[in-house]
């Protein structure tokens, strides 16, 4: 009888700090994590390297730049955004003639003080052993043409390698992978993470939001 009340006890003991921990979190929040970077309030380009091709079509590359670009000016980061898609198309016609354009010919050709140079290191629908989990990287980069130099992370502008961004999703059904509809539906969510994720390093921030890693991965 005394085993079977002590039980007892501990299980409610127990429940009732889950609840004090939840009513706290409900309460408190987790706390906010600071901006890695305070963007200046210039006119700016969100740029996507991809030469390797990483993403499966050439299309998400203006979808990542254009989601960026909104967030960046609907949370006043910026005032403006140059249109990326018309950068892309201008540098995609220069290396069709073979020339490799540098940050600094493309900044000016847009006529940009502020350029995030974003380089992308993955992006793939499936982890090891075929996962159905999205998941992708890329490399962030800051050029402040004001001051001739990369500002985030600090360095020369020629400086190899930047901010890595890497996420990963929730796991999605199989069934989604079969068609072509599914497959590009997660391609999508998996920009907008991204996106999301970029842009987090400009402002400040919950440091984790509610339930978002509840449930099975």
């Amino acid at each position: 009888m005394f085993i079977l009340l002590g039980s007892l006890f501990l299980a409610f003991a127990s429940t009732g700090c889950n609840y004090i921990v939840m009513a706290n979190y409900a309460l408190e929040g987790t706390g906010k994590t600071p901006a890695e970077h305070a963007l200046e309030p210039w006119e700016t380009l969100v740029f996507i390297d991809d030469p390797a091709n990483i993403l499966p079509r050439t299309v998400l590359r203006a979808n990542l730049a254009e989601e960026i670009s909104t967030q960046l000016v609907t949370r006043q980061l910026v005032p403006l955004t140059v249109e990326p898609t018309d950068a892309m198309a201008m540098v995609r016609s220069r290396e069709r003639r073979g020339d490799r354009m540098s940050m600094e010919q493309i900044a000016k050709e847009a006529d940009v003080p502020q350029l995030i140079f974003i380089e992308m290191e993955s992006f793939s629908l499936t982890e090891s052993e075929w996962v159905p989990r999205p998941n992708a990287s890329c490399l962030i980069k800051v050029l402040d043409f004001e001051q001739g130099r990369r500002v985030y992370p600090q360095g020369d502008i020629g400086d190899y390698g930047g901010r890595r961004i890497s996420v990963s999703m929730r796991e999605i059904s199989p069934e989604s992978m079969r068609s072509t509809s599914g497959r590009r539906q997660a391609e999508l969510n998996l920009v907008s993470r991204l996106a999301r994720d970029i842009v987090k390093l400009f402002y400040e921030y919950e440091t984790k939001d509610l339930g978002e890693n509840l449930g099975t991965r």
